[in-house]
């Protein structure tokens, strides 16, 4: 069991998590210590760069110096960041809760030039860089690379005035920071620092030159007469020449180029042609009802699949491709055409003879790659030999029809009531049905691969957490509303004040809201009326706004916010972020009490809650399924784990072995229907494990 703010259980995906990818891709990190370095990570709750340190796979020095590579900037060493001194005009540019959301901290501010220098974490990413400068009202804002710990410690310093706050940043390569005096701090120096430190930006890479004309912020604040201009370099040398440029896009791939005829016959990154296969999906199945955002989930969970399986970069691209595609001409009101659905209904597999290949053909001219052409034409082959059209078995069929035959079906059972089962079905009965499946319609070991990423990734992978969007701007939304689709969310839309009040009756997971909602500053009425909602229902709030100023930035924060993104900013990143949101709200909630069932067994976690008299829903992932405990005063009162409630739902936990738990003390049980006390219920459910055995 873990505490603090950085327990995130085992489900969470850590940020960062695509550097690490690109470490591991670039030889710096092998297999296992990229595998250690993950699972570090999903404990920890950190950005992946610092599971890398943790685990030892690299020190800070080398850890840098490869980043700063990667971001074509400069680094930024933890013992340098520690010694500086900042000027108090310089962080003023940025408010200190922002400095936070971003993991951004400033240190160079040059007033002639009007360039913000800031040290982040990842520069580039998530439009850090267009947030800040927005915000600040500079004109060029400049990013060099840190150690995440190191930006959080520099904060807590010289925002919140704490003197030892690099205390506790762990460092393998140097030794940790002694504790500051009261006289060294009311100097503003670290203990052994010499008194002619000066730019904590020599050194870097590439090149070993600092920032030409650095500004004020670094070394010692400039004399009154001179504050807020940049002092003259001493100086003066040319700067390096421009590094060549190299694109680099999400999860560290360089985009490659396609053979795809379009517009001029130019060739187009693969991520462009995926995303306008992803608006193209999106826009077609907006009105399909339950299955609205169907190919959006579908995607996500072949992307899952794929990374998992280690795919090759051609192989998931065609896979993708396909997903995107393989409803389109096919499907319609009376027909939605998956591998279970074909197999069961005369009608279905007559109609998906006729028009298998209907996407292909529609998308002829567009230059498919041959490989998603295959993945297309045999997704209605069975693992068994009994399917169309060319009865293949076994892994005669493609690795990527067997995948997406298998991921659409489960898609389909969690979201279209007019599946075979003429209901919805959960996580955990979908899942049974996939892997009763296995080694007839589905090749077993991806049916057990499936089952693996819904306990291990995301917990379920099959839920649809809501969100309310509120922007009375349509044209604003139309684009966000598809990425989040695209991202597992159930979106609701809300025009104005009193359409959103009335959608809170029943609250979402989110609330991403426009502060000018019409007349004024609504959106912020809008985060007081969610503060009244009960904690345990209460949904976690983004501000997406074009509002910008440093006040309502403040006003956002105070009023709950997690987080606050300035328009224009892009749809991917909102999503991002409200995916970030809903991990970051779900850790607040557990208040520390949170873990992995390998470190620590259920019945160890009961014995703990009730010696301690805890009150509050124990949360449970295993097993493709979601369970929970309700205790009140250290005795259990209730349970749940899939259909099963009450003591035999105790029973069926303590069989799980893997999985992930977190405590939400804010829930209040309502009524007691357990009435056997935690002690006599672990010793049944030892017995009848004992039976099993």
């Amino acid at each position: 069991m873990r505490g603090g703010s950085r327990a995130g259980g085992g489900a969470a995906s850590p940020r960062g998590v695509h550097v690490l990818a690109w470490l591991r891709d670039q030889g710096q990190l092998t297999p296992a210590q990229y595998e250690a370095a993950l699972h570090q990570a999903q404990r920890s709750g950190d950005r992946a760069e610092e599971a890398v340190l943790d685990t030892g796979a690299m020190n800070e020095a080398q850890l840098l110096k490869v980043l700063a590579t990667r971001y074509q900037t400069r680094f930024v060493s933890t013992e340098k960041l520690a010694k500086s001194q900042i000027n108090r005009a310089v962080l003023q540019l940025i408010p200190r809760k922002l400095a936070e959301r971003l993991q951004a901290f400033p240190v160079v501010f040059d007033q002639r030039q009007s360039v913000l220098s800031v040290v982040v974490a990842a520069p580039g990413e998530e439009d850090v860089e267009k947030q800040i400068q927005v915000v600040s009202g500079v004109r060029v804002v400049r990013s060099y690379v840190a150690r995440p710990r190191a930006i959080e410690a520099a904060i807590d310093k010289f925002y919140g005035g704490n003197p030892n706050a690099f205390v506790h940043v762990h460092r393998r390569d140097v030794p940790r920071f002694a504790p500051v005096s009261p006289l060294e701090a009311r100097q503003g120096r670290v203990a052994g620092e010499p008194d002619d430190f000066a730019d904590p930006f020599s050194g870097l890479v590439p090149g070993d030159e600092p920032p030409s004309n650095p500004g004020y912020g670094v070394t010692a604040p400039p004399p009154p007469d001179t504050l807020g201009q940049a002092p003259p370099a001493a100086a003066p040398r040319p700067p390096p020449p421009p590094p060549p440029p190299r694109p680099v896009a999400l999860d560290g791939i360089i985009p490659e180029k396609v053979d795809l005829a379009v517009g001029g016959g130019d060739g187009v990154s693969r991520e462009a042609y995926l995303e306008t296969l992803n608006v193209f999906a999106s826009l077609l199945e907006r009105e399909r009802e339950s299955l609205r955002g169907h190919s959006g989930t579908v995607v996500r969970l072949c992307q899952m699949v794929a990374d998992r399986a280690e795919m090759s970069a051609d192989a998931r691209h065609a896979l993708l491709v396909a997903a995107y595609l393989h409803d389109i001409g096919k499907s319609t009101p009376t027909y939605h055409l998956t591998s279970l659905n074909v197999a069961r209904y005369e009608g279905h597999r007559t109609h998906a003879q006729k028009t298998r290949l209907t996407p292909i053909k529609l998308f002829e001219s567009a230059g498919l790659p041959d490989e998603s052409k295959r993945i297309l034409a045999h997704m209605y082959e069975r693992w068994d030999g009994q399917g169309f059209p060319d009865r293949l078995a076994g892994k005669d069929i493609a690795y990527g029809a067997r995948v997406l035959a298998m991921v659409e079906t489960y898609a389909d059972l969690t979201a279209n009531e007019r599946n075979p089962y003429r209901k919805v079905l959960s996580t955990g009965q979908a899942l049974s049905v996939i892997k009763d499946l296995g080694g007839q319609l589905f090749d077993p070991t991806l049916a057990d691969l499936l089952v693996h990423l819904a306990t291990k990734s995301k917990g379920d992978i099959g839920s649809r957490p809501r969100v309310l969007l509120v922007d009375p701007d349509a044209e604003e939304t139309t684009v966000l509303e598809l990425r989040l689709i695209e991202h597992g969310f159930a979106v609701e839309i809300a025009r104005d004040f009193n359409a959103a009040c009335e959608k809170l009756v029943s609250p979402p997971d989110l609330l991403i809201t426009e502060v000018d909602l019409g007349g004024g500053a609504e959106g912020f009425g809008l985060l007081e009326r969610v503060q009244t909602i009960d904690s345990a229902e209460r949904p976690a709030a983004i501000v997406f706004t074009a509002k910008s100023d440093r006040d309502s930035v403040s006003r956002g924060f105070e009023l709950g916010a997690i987080d606050y993104l300035v328009k224009p900013a892009s749809a991917a990143l909102v999503a991002t972020k409200a995916g970030q949101a809903l991990e970051s709200s779900v850790r607040k909630r557990s208040d520390g009490v949170s873990g992995s069932l390998k470190e620590m067994s259920l019945p160890d976690v009961i014995q703990v809650l009730s010696n301690g008299r805890r009150g509050g829903r124990l949360q449970l992932v295993g097993q493709g399924r979601r369970g929970e405990i309700h205790f009140n005063d250290g005795q259990i009162w209730d349970a749940k784990f899939g259909d099963q409630s009450g003591a035999e739902a105790i029973y069926a936990m303590l069989r799980l072995s893997d999985g992930s738990f977190a405590l939400d003390p804010s829930f209040k049980p309502a009524e007691r229907m357990i009435e056997v006390s935690p002690e006599g219920l672990l010793l049944e459910g030892m017995r009848r494990l004992d039976e099993d055995i």
